[in-house]
């Protein structure tokens, strides 16, 4: 893997740097984390151990890439990307760790560094997309100032906790009661584990990747299905530390399984499965009221559950559990004419 930097362009007292190769996988290792240390918006996504993960996971054809803004030298902002290599020597430019990750967002985000960043992303490959950009951090807002509307946008559910029940409509809660009557009148033949060590976390991979086959066998992936056969076994061996799966049992045997990552007082759900055997159970439901407890009783504040698309009541599902609704966008960068072209023709296809 080469190794490369350079200036891409200054703007007030800041100046843009790109990252690549090896020189990119030591930003990550020796400036990113003091970046994601100060930011307090940066999520689980933003995490070094994370991105350095699947930074060491890239095929041949794809490099590391960080595109950084400097004052004086030091790093102030920063954001994590992969340049891919065509056949026809075209190169394309994706955010690191998607779409593994459900948001993206630079680490030491400022306006003038959101600004830099605009400014420097379309020279970076001849196709640039930045993807999940959520609706509430300065990059997205700026993009959407200077690129137009996006090219698409999904919505991101986040739940609160506790989950307060009284806030929900009497429908649901009477729903909430049911369901966990069921689950209670099972007594010990339900159980529930959430993993504490790398070895756990590892052997409850097999469990979910074997719930989420069995689940998915039948039908067709969409947009918002977890791709595994991504290297994620060797991603989670690397950043085990802020990783953790969750297990529902039936007479001990996994009906449902939710992998989940963790920042501060926040989790994650990264991927959830369950057995399509025992629907009548409810698994996911019943996982969730379990794992809502449990991360409430150690002081987390919220469960972010991520994309949400319209398909299979998953809207539903979530709003059942008294989630807050956001949103992510996609934006495909571009500079000049092309730009100006861009903003006409798609100002009003989507508002910000």
């Amino acid at each position: 893997m080469r190794a490369h930097h350079g200036d891409r362009r200054t703007a007030g007292r800041f100046q843009s740097r790109e990252y690549s190769g090896t020189a990119a996988l030591d930003f990550l290792a020796r400036a990113w984390p003091g970046l994601a240390a100060r930011d307090a918006a940066a999520t689980a996504y933003q995490d070094p151990a994370w991105l350095l993960a699947w930074a060491r996971q890239l095929p041949l054809v794809c490099e590391p890439l960080v595109l950084a803004v400097l004052d004086a030298e030091q790093p102030v902002a920063a954001l994590a990307l992969v340049r891919e290599f065509a056949r026809d020597g075209r190169t394309r430019i994706t955010p690191l760790s998607c779409p593994a990750s459900e948001q993206i967002r630079p680490v030491g985000e400022s306006a003038e560094a959101a600004s830099v960043l605009i400014h420097g992303l379309p020279a970076l490959g001849d196709d640039v997309v930045v993807a999940d950009l959520p609706d509430s951090c300065l990059l997205a807002r700026q993009a959407h100032n200077r690129w137009g509307a996006p090219d698409s946008q999904t919505l991101y559910a986040t739940v609160p906790l506790p989950v307060d029940l009284t806030a929900l409509s009497r429908s649901t809660r009477r729903e909430h009661t049911r369901r966990r009557r069921s689950v209670k009148a099972l007594g010990d033949r339900v159980g529930y584990h959430r993993t504490r060590t790398r070895t756990e976390l590892l052997a409850a991979f097999d469990v979910l990747e074997d719930l989420h086959r069995r689940r998915n066998a039948l039908r067709l992936p969409t947009a918002h299905t977890p791709d595994l056969n991504q290297p994620w076994r060797e991603v989670l061996m690397q950043c085990a530390d802020l990783a953790f799966i969750a297990t529902l049992t039936l007479d001990a045997q996994p009906v449902a399984a939710q992998l989940c990552l963790r920042r501060r007082d926040r989790a994650y759900s990264v991927i959830t499965a369950m057995d399509p055997a025992h629907r009548d159970l409810s698994p996911g439901h019943a996982l969730l009221h379990f794992l809502c407890d449990d991360l409430t009783g150690e002081g987390y504040t919220a469960l972010d559950l991520g994309r949400t698309a319209g398909e299979d009541g998953q809207r539903s599902y979530k709003s059942a559990h008294g989630a807050t609704w956001t949103t992510t966008r996609t934006y495909t960068a571009v500079a000049g004419v092309e730009q100006h072209e861009r903003v006409q023709q798609r100002s009003k296809e989507f508002s910000i």
